[in-house]
């Protein structure tokens, strides 16, 4: 069953209950685009950076599988209402073996998916656009760390801003 997940807070303690009963098999680029303008080298760039995370449990198999959609978007500083000069996307796969479905639920998945899913994609996510970046001939950019905020503090939010400067 696939499902797509809308931002909210997570109980990051559902999440706990399964990341206890998993191992991560494999991480997979399922599918990857970009473009950019000529003027992207040219001038700073305000960045925008969404997620959205889809999942499957596969009980049969054993397995969970997590389906983050990363999507940057790079627009001239201080237009970002117009089209972006710089967009790059990838969907990753990430296959977990899990050891045991006891006294796990839809909502343990689900805040799994949002939690352990993104932050075990990060990296890659990170080096795909990093190495992407250099073979479009654009000046480096370092995507940040990927911050989990406390329930209590602020909702987690699959959606990144940050404003990077590549030029």
């Amino acid at each position: 069953m696939k499902e797509k997940n809308k931002t909210k807070a997570i109980d990051v303690s559902l999440a706990a209950q399964v990341s206890d009963k998993v191992e991560i098999v494999n991480v997979l680029l399922k599918q990857s685009s970009c473009y950019r303008k000529p003027e992207a080298g040219k001038t700073k760039i305000g960045l925008e950076i969404k997620c959205d995370i889809k999942h499957e449990v596969d009980k049969k198999n054993s397995i969970i599988i997590v389906f983050p959609d990363f999507r940057l978007k790079g627009y001239h500083e201080k237009q970002q209402k117009e089209e972006p000069i710089l967009n790059i996307e990838a969907v990753f796969v990430l296959i977990y073996r899990i050891s045991s479905f006891t006294d796990l639920g839809k909502e343990h998945f689900e805040a799994f998916a949002n939690t352990n899913g993104i932050y075990n994609a990060w990296p890659y996510w990170r080096e795909y656009v990093q190495n992407t970046i250099a073979r479009m001939g654009l000046p480096p950019l370092t995507i940040p760390v990927f911050r989990i905020v406390k329930p209590a503090e602020k909702p987690i939010k699959k959606t990144t801003k940050s404003k990077k400067q590549t030029s």
